[in-house]
């Protein structure tokens, strides 16, 4: 490099404490300059057992205790009436709007299959997908409705 330049920094002093003498040290490798290219003694690898998971019975039905609020909560709507005065009435962005609480009602039991039986990364991969088609039709219906309430200001 012909632009370079050096520059001190700073002094450093170590004041480090001698090896002890009964300190172990590894054997001296015998120095072969061609075997070191040549293959390798196999390495095995001891994998830890899975850990145990409680039994199926036991997880589904801690799975309905935790649904049991939700199903609280829907039958609450049903006897209080819901207001779906807002959920489009078109056939297009009504299709939109109830694919996308599909999409919701989809990631749910995808969460639900997390515990049950799926692992991380394939439920990551699922909800990535998911996520996509989420995406997707959630920015159709709200922008639907959107449009349908920026008509009803201007109006």
């Amino acid at each position: 490099m012909e632009n370079s330049f050096l520059r001190p920094l700073g002094h450093l002093e170590l004041d480090l404490p001698d090896a002890p003498e009964k300190a172990p040290r590894p054997p001296a490798q015998a120095v072969d300059p061609f075997s070191k290219f040549g293959p390798k003694a196999e390495i095995s690898h001891i994998f830890r057992a899975p850990e145990k998971r409680p039994p199926k019975e036991l997880s589904l039905a801690f799975t309905g205790l935790t649904l049991l609020p939700f199903i609280g909560f829907l039958i609450g709507l049903v006897r209080l009436g819901v207001n779906l005065k807002n959920f489009p009435s078109l056939p297009g962005p009504a299709a939109f709007a109830s694919l996308f609480h599909a999409g919701i009602g989809a990631v749910l039991m995808l969460y639900v299959l997390f515990w049950i039986k799926l692992d991380l990364f394939t439920t990551l991969k699922y909800l990535g997908f998911l996520g996509i088609f989420l995406v997707f039709v959630g920015h159709r219906a709200l922008s639907y409705l959107s449009s349908v309430s920026t008509k009803q200001k201007t109006a």
